[in-house]
């Protein structure tokens, strides 16, 4: 876990960001700017950003990657005025990948610790996953049966925890991406009764949302920090 905050601030909430990787790889770090950009961004507006890498297939299967964020959670709690974080007020922000592990870990009682947190957004990730399924990264993580593939998808599972959740997609998402985000926004409203935090990125794809972030488009980062704002007064 990379941690990015201002030394001068007092106890700030933690933006702890699970990034992408398609299941099978990915890193906190890809190059000097991206990740460590959602960090930054987060610095800079008052919080502090840590930036984590979980277990990836074939080497880990499900539900390991939600166990890690389990694990970061956990350290944040015990250590986080050593860095100025207020280990009791982490929100969670996931993209791609990273936010299928997010619901996994918000959402299924096999890993039950979810309410943890104080709120999470969800950014272009896929939460259920079929019979038909044949992508051999998603295989890897999850399994190959049938019955594992549904009922280890997050979408299964959403009213087994009350997390505020904000979900987005991206106008040129693949398809299917934006199908799950428009299904798992429905699920937390029938949930709550009511609509969740949604937001249709316009103009950008499955990478430029997350990248977007302290480039000076606010598109997204505006969503994004008032629903921050909102879960951690």
């Amino acid at each position: 876990m990379d941690i990015y905050w201002n030394r001068a601030q007092a106890l700030a909430p933690v933006l702890l960001y699970v990034p992408g990787g398609g299941f099978v790889g990915g890193d906190k770090r890809i190059d000097d700017t991206y990740h460590g950009n959602v960090g930054r961004w987060a610095a800079r507006a008052g919080l502090v950003g840590a930036v984590m890498n979980y277990r990836v297939a074939p080497e880990a299967t499900w539900p390991e990657a939600a166990q890690d964020i389990a694990s970061v959670c956990r350290w944040i709690r015990a250590h986080g005025k050593e860095f100025g974080g207020d280990g009791e007020r982490i929100i969670l922000f996931g993209h791609s990948a990273g936010a299928t592990h997010v619901a996994t870990y918000l959402f299924d009682p096999e890993v039950d610790v979810g309410d943890n947190v104080r709120a999470a957004w969800l950014s272009s990730g896929q939460y259920a996953f079929s019979a038909d399924e044949a992508r051999s990264n998603v295989l890897d993580y999850f399994g190959s049966e049938t019955d594992l593939l549904v009922r280890r998808s997050p979408l299964t599972h959403v009213a087994q925890s009350r997390t505020p959740v904000g979900v987005s997609v991206a106008e040129f998402d693949p398809p299917a991406f934006v199908a799950s985000g428009f299904e798992l926004a429905k699920a937390i409203c029938l949930r709550d009764g009511g609509s969740p935090a949604f937001a249709m990125l316009e103009g950008h794809n499955h990478f430029t949302s997350s990248s977007s972030l302290g480039s000076g488009d606010e598109s997204f980062g505006a969503h994004l920090l008032r629903f921050v704002r909102k879960h951690t007064i």
